[in-house]
């Protein structure tokens, strides 16, 4: 089943299934995708957060450093979480400032979501997990510039340290990455979509910021509210 049929096939149903967390996963499952692996009971740990704030780079690292572990992650919904704090699988949130996470989801999504429908995402889904004090939030800056000591506390925390079998390095993360990102648009290196910053990216990402600036008024205030409320690794 392709990602677009799919989509299709389950908006209508959405406001229902984002009711139960066991729903929306369950309908996840299904839903295609290379690298998106839902929680269950026997996950080691959750890493989550809203599109493009860093998933991808800090479970290359996690994977690398401890080959062992089973990561849920990659489903970018609160649902999933929520989810996982219900069957006790430690959830790491990572959390990017809302103007950069959300011009980078608008790229990568080649401008299909309006502005403030994904200012609206993101406040939805940083605010349904705020309050909850189960959930670890990880900053984007500290899994992508401080990589190695945040997995450390990361599997200190989740009480998973006697997995880690080897240091990591950024390259070798990067290359992980990008090889994922080549597979995912089958066999393309696409500049605008791939996880790893691009100048191509980096010239477009100033004029959607400023889209941001001048249409999210209010919307965007709420979310740097959240995001300046949050506490991270």
């Amino acid at each position: 089943m392709s990602g677009k049929l799919f989509r299709r096939m389950t908006e209508a149903a959405r406001p229902v299934l984002e009711l139960s967390p066991t729903l929306y996963c369950g309908a996840a499952r299904i839903k295609p995708g290379r690298n998106r692996e839902v929680v269950s009971r026997s996950t080691d740990l959750l890493v989550e957060s809203f599109p493009r704030s860093g998933t991808t780079y800090l479970v290359a690292a996690l994977g690398l450093a401890a080959p062992s572990l089973h990561i849920a992650s990659h489903v970018h919904h609160q649902a999933h979480v929520q989810l996982a704090v219900r069957y006790g699988v430690p959830p790491f949130v990572l959390i990017r400032e809302p103007m950069a996470a959300c011009t980078s989801a608008t790229i990568r999504l080649r401008d299909q979501v309006m502005f403030r429908q994904m200012l609206e995402g993101w406040c939805r889904f940083y605010g349904a997990l705020a309050d909850l004090p189960q959930v670890h939030f990880v900053s984007f800056e500290s899994a992508t510039r401080d990589t190695s000591a945040t997995v450390a506390k990361m599997l200190e925390i989740a009480e998973l340290s006697d997995r880690i079998v080897t240091t990591i390095e950024h390259e070798e993360i990067v290359a992980v990455v990008e090889g994922f990102g080549v597979r995912r648009s089958k066999g393309v290196r696409d500049p605008m979509t791939i996880s790893v910053p691009t100048p191509e990216r980096k010239v477009r990402s100033a004029e959607v910021a400023e889209e941001y600036r001048r249409q999210g008024g209010e919307l965007l205030q709420r979310a740097e509210t959240i995001y300046s409320g949050v506490a991270a690794i």
